[in-house]
């Protein structure tokens, strides 16, 4: 384990005065023009002040202004150098000044304050605190060191830029502090919304995970079974045909095997949540109608003649079209209490499609959970939202289309790609699964 020990005096001093941990501030359009009419209006004030208080001749006065306002604008840049050209800019300013009247402030002019204050504020937005404390204490030397220089130390001359000086740096560095906070949180905020869309996305594919393995063991195990029985069943069987009959058997025995291996902690996993009887398919989808209205729901239900009987369906596109229409559902009970819900099946020669579509809430309805990105199943749904219906449809291959109507309902169209009419010659109940 590393122990992080607490920078010493020498450490926080080298630091201070080298000033590597201060970034530069976002360069943008806002700082610049903030910092551009702040540089001018000390250049201008300085100028006005050094000639009018301090006796400086219009010449010195200008090179003065200008060495104190252009650290104001290499803050945004450079502000270690922004610092050290300040100080220097406000110390050349004191040397040779003399103030016309003794309610004028010496050596710190007032400008020369304000030079100082905004750059060590700028600097407060990303430096430590203890730099700033190490920054404002070699302010004060400088200042009680010109003192020294022509009479005794004055506190009252030394007390407005020491309480300048520590307030404005201390406010900024409060500002500073909060605004990386909140930027924190939205990067954290982002991370967890992330989190929990891969979150739930892996589980749905853990549930589809164990959807599939129901639908396959059933074949198998109706191969296995067939393979086993054909000599029995089937008389006169060559030989050659019996020996083909049993490794048939043997590698569909194998492949359960390896399939239930693969799958086992996914059973172990979910083994609380798993569903141990028949899987729903389009036959149940009258119940489910009749349960959505039980709840309060106005929901109907239109089967088309053109599609197939259920047995001639498979049972993965049946189990993928029931949970399609009962998370639509789920979501209306939701999202839109009061609206009218219509479902609508139908078929071609290649494809199942699906549409389910909400009008707007009723005027008296109330959501139970707002809409949002990631639309999380609640205790009358069993996927997990968008992100579940299109991990099923994917999964088969088709499409799903979503979107809001322009009455404020919303509209959920499926297609799921169907076998070949010889393809499903084997019986696909899905209660057999």
């Amino acid at each position: 384990m590393k122990i992080v020990r607490p920078p010493t005096v020498l450490a926080t001093l080298r630091e201070a005065l080298s000033l590597d941990s201060v970034a530069p501030l976002p360069n943008t359009r806002r700082a610049r023009r903030v910092l551009s009419l702040t540089a001018l209006l000390i250049g201008v004030a300085g100028w006005l002040d050094l000639y009018q208080h301090y006796d400086v001749s219009a010449a010195g006065a200008t090179v003065s202004a200008i060495a104190r306002a252009v650290p104001v604008l290499l803050c945004l840049y450079r502000p270690p150098a922004a610092w050290w050209l300040a100080l220097t800019a406000a110390i050349a300013t004191a040397v040779p000044t003399h103030p016309v009247s003794d309610s004028e402030p010496w050596p710190w002019a007032v400008t020369s304050v304000f030079s100082l204050v905004v750059v060590l504020s700028v600097i407060a937005l990303r430096a430590p605190r203890r730099v700033l404390v190490v920054l404002w204490l070699v302010l004060l030397a400088a200042g009680t060191v010109l003192m020294l220089t022509r009479c005794p130390i004055d506190v009252d001359e030394l007390l407005p830029i020491a309480v300048l000086s520590a307030l404005a740096p201390l406010t900024a560095e409060a500002i500073g502090s909060r605004s990386a906070v909140q930027r924190r949180l939205v990067r954290v905020e982002e991370i967890s919304q992330a989190e929990h869309a891969r979150r739930t996305l892996l589980e749905e594919r853990t549930r589809i995970a164990r959807e599939l393995h129901d639908v396959v063991a059933h074949h198998m195990s109706v191969i296995t079974v067939q393979a086993d029985s054909a000599p029995y069943r089937i008389v006169d069987l060559p030989p050659a045909a019996v020996t083909e009959f049993g490794t048939i058997a043997a590698e569909a025995r194998r492949s359960l095997t390896e399939m239930r291996r693969l799958l086992h902690v996914l059973r172990q996993d979910a083994d609380a949540g798993a569903e141990h009887s028949p899987q729903p398919g389009l036959a149940e989808l009258p119940v489910l109608i009749e349960t959505a209205h039980r709840a309060g729901l106005e929901a109907h239900l239109s089967i088309e003649d053109s599609v197939p009987a259920p047995d001639r369906i498979p049972v993965g596109v049946q189990l993928s079209a029931y949970r399609l229409i009962q998370e639509s559902l789920s979501n209306v009970v939701r999202h839109a209490p009061g609206a009218s819900v219509r479902v609508t099946v139908t078929a071609d020669a290649s494809a199942l499609r699906l549409t389910v579509v909400n009008s707007a809430p009723g005027a008296a309805g109330r959501p139970v959970e707002p809409r949002g990105p990631v639309e999380d199943s609640g205790p009358t749904g069993t996927g997990q939202g968008l992100i579940g219906m299109r991990e099923r449809v994917a999964m088969l291959a088709g499409e799903l289309h979503t979107g809001a109507l322009e009455d404020g309902g919303f509209r959920v169209a499926a297609m799921l790609p169907l076998p070949p009419a010889d393809a499903t010659s084997a019986p696909t109940t899905p209660g057999a699964a």
